[in-house]
């Protein structure tokens, strides 16, 4: 049956189409037409792969009936024809271009009558032919291997047999908001079969409740090398007691184990639904990943039943209603406020923006460490710890004690919002150029340090926020020097590599005249040791004002613009 979208819905597509067009026209897509600057995104933001990829292929040759890229992942190959609306309008695809896509795809399978695949063949580029070829052949030997899809950022209300695809504006658009918020690439789809299962309706969402093999989750697991399925769990897998207590569970009570396990909570974009088959269109566990990895670390292989939960949600989804789900939502391991926040909106906002500096924000627990080091060989990361903390420095309300002793005070609601409430969707804010020029401060800090005896850095880590808002503080005050540490942000140059040891040394004078401080404070009051002195806002405060502003701040300055253009 054909679908005709009502006016409200193309608006929600149009304003995602509009956001997609404006990633398209910057950073690396620059330079590119925007329709081939489209293929590249789709195919890294669906599949993970860049052009230049051995199992990528750009074709795009007007006399090849329109192919223009071929992929092929670990099970399938992906014959792709792409059509791109430069401007935005959310228009429906034309009736014909479906129709001679279909027509290709006959081609390939030798069911359309008035043209051969081998005839065909002769007209392509001789670099090409080898790759059609496979897919002629691999479609005889196993057709479902081989998937032609239509891809479009326009709507389809056409009617479609079994010969192709079609990935329309719904679709791409649903997978922009995935990629826009930093879940690359997601699953494309999951089969789990549910016994028992109900659903319920309501205008916001749909939900599906019932029991699962385990086996089924694990055979997924096995198939999803980079855990793309977990993409939007606020942690990945913990390796913790309990975990270990889950899979004890399993491997000697397998009959009991559903009984007493939270199960798994799944969102999706869409459900198909054949009998007790559901098909799920980009799926990922928000709860329930420590019981899966729990499971899949055993070495024994039990069916067992396990509750499920799925929630289908609109295409560019509720991050307010996900939001909630996350919170509300048991885990079998305690969950900090920090955990929580992984997945709010201005959090997925700054993991966008420090993308671009090569600096992977790791809002997910152990995500970087269990994930993406060894993917992302060319970035650093930080935590979203270690960035609130920093963060809250440029908030005088807030006081270093707090950041450095109440750091969960800083995800809760009172200091939350005044934190992180400004880092828009649009990534105009200008407190993203604050965080750039205190990111660097706090790394260029961290580096300093490495280069101190064990002692000395312990008392530099005790004091280490009143010294990355001195750095900062620094910097904003030389324009010449705030120009230039985007840059270097941008380029890793912190000190990482090399340091110039006036700044090794003035450092070190501003620590031990805060021990001297602190050394005098504690004579009138003995519990006051220098780590309780540097927990408490108000000694803080006044000690950054007496040595850190009015002692070295002028000093500071001078050496950085002395020596900033030889820190690596």
């Amino acid at each position: 049956m054909s679908k005709i979208f009502s006016k409200e819905i193309k608006e929600t597509y149009l304003q995602a189409a509009k956001e997609l067009k404006r990633h398209l026209g910057s950073g690396e897509y620059r330079l590119l037409k925007p329709e081939k600057a489209f293929i590249q995104w789709y195919i890294f933001a669906q599949f993970g792969k860049k052009i230049g990829d051995q199992d990528v292929a750009i074709v795009d040759s007007p006399g090849e009936n329109g192919i223009d890229a071929i992929v092929s992942t670990n099970r399938e190959t992906f014959v792709l024809q792409m059509k791109y609306e430069v401007v935005p309008r959310i228009s429906y695809v034309s009736q014909n271009d479906v129709k001679d896509f279909e027509k290709l795809s006959r081609i390939f399978r030798d069911e359309f009558p008035d043209i051969k695949f081998s005839d065909w063949l002769n007209d392509v580029r001789p670099q090409i032919k080898n790759r059609y070829k496979h897919i002629h052949d691999m479609l005889r030997r196993d057709p479902k291997s081989i998937r032609f899809v239509f891809v479009t950022s326009k709507l389809c209300s056409l009617d479609l047999g079994d010969m192709i695809e079609i990935e329309s504006a719904p679709n791409i658009l649903s997978l922009w908001d995935l990629y826009r918020d930093g879940f690359t690439p997601p699953t494309e789809s999951i089969e789990i079969k549910l016994s028992d299962n109900w659903s319920i309706d309501t205008e916001r969402f749909r939900t599906y409740v019932g029991l699962a093999d385990a086996l089924d989750f694990l055979k997924i697991m096995e198939d999803d090398k980079n855990e793309r399925l977990f993409a939007q769990n606020v942690r990945t897998d913990l390796r913790s007691k309990i975990n270990i207590a889950v899979r004890e569970t399993y491997e000697k009570e397998p009959e009991k184990f559903w009984l007493g396990n939270n199960g798994i909570y799944i969102v999706c974009k869409r459900v198909i639904q054949e009998g007790k088959t559901f098909k799920l269109f980009y799926p990922s566990v928000i709860n329930g990943s420590q019981t899966l990895h729990a499971i899949a670390a055993s070495d024994e292989r039990h069916s067992c039943k396990i509750l499920v939960r799925i929630l289908q949600m609109d295409v560019t989804g509720d991050q307010k209603l996900l939001g909630e789900i996350i919170r509300r939502t048991n885990t079998q391991n305690p969950m900090k406020l920090v955990n929580l926040a992984a997945h709010d909106p201005y959090q997925l906002n700054i993991a966008r923006y420090l993308d671009k500096y090569k600096i992977f924000y790791e809002r997910r627990e152990k995500e970087w460490k269990n994930e993406k080091k060894d993917l992302l060989t060319d970035f650093i990361h930080i935590n979203i710890q270690e960035l609130g903390q920093w963060l809250s420095l440029l908030h005088k309300d807030i006081g270093f004690g707090t950041a450095r002793a109440q750091v969960h005070e800083l995800f809760q609601e009172k200091y939350y919002e005044e934190i992180f409430q400004c880092f828009d969707r649009e990534l105009t804010s200008p407190l993203y150029n604050d965080m750039v020029l205190i990111v660097w401060s706090a790394l260029l800090y961290w580096e300093v340090i490495y280069e101190f005896n064990k002692k000395q850095r312990l008392a530099a880590r005790i004091v280490q926020f009143l010294l990355i808002r001195s750095i900062y503080d620094a910097i904003t005050s030389d324009k010449k020097i705030k120009d230039k540490i985007p840059r270097m942000l941008e380029q890793h140059q912190f000190g990482h590599k090399k340091i110039p040891i006036k700044l090794i040394s003035l450092i070190k004078k501003v620590i031990l005249d805060l021990r001297k401080i602190q050394k005098k404070e504690q004579s009138r009051e003995e519990t006051v040791d220098f780590s309780n002195f540097y927990k408490r806002n108000n000694l803080t405060m006044d000690a950054y004002k007496k040595i850190c502003r009015r002692k070295y701040s002028s000093s500071l300055s001078r050496v950085l613009s002395l020596v900033i253009n030889k820190i690596e």
